[in-house]
């Protein structure tokens, strides 16, 4: 894929993908969508966070980060989150072996 800008570390989208972890470990789900229906945009939406756009990769049974991004590089659909240009900031979160990473523009375009 080509190279895009470098995505800048955003505190609200870590804390929305460290909550999301947590939530599939303590209610033992893997998805996308909370059991109760809760979407990325409501857990967007919680932290406090409004976004112009948004993607999401979760995983499940890496030990360590390395493993889980090479694991989400070598997924046609997760590396393309990872190396799209529509978005400008990143923040992931991890409970034991449940990992969220979140990218987003925010609604201000910056």
């Amino acid at each position: 894929m080509p190279p895009v800008p470098i995505l800048k570390w955003n505190h609200l989208l870590a804390k929305a993908s460290y909550n999301h972890s947590v939530d599939m470990v303590t209610r033992k789900y893997f998805s996308h969508t909370s059991p109760d229906g809760l979407s990325v945009t409501d857990r967007l939406k919680t932290v406090g966070y409004q976004q112009a756009t948004f993607g999401e990769n979760i995983a499940n049974g890496y030990s360590d980060e390395k493993s889980v991004i090479k694991a989400w590089l070598q997924s046609p659909g997760h590396c393309a989150n990872i190396m799209s240009n529509s978005f400008t900031e990143v923040g992931a979160g991890r409970e034991a072996k449940y990992w969220t990473m979140t990218f987003a523009r925010p609604a201000s375009g910056k």
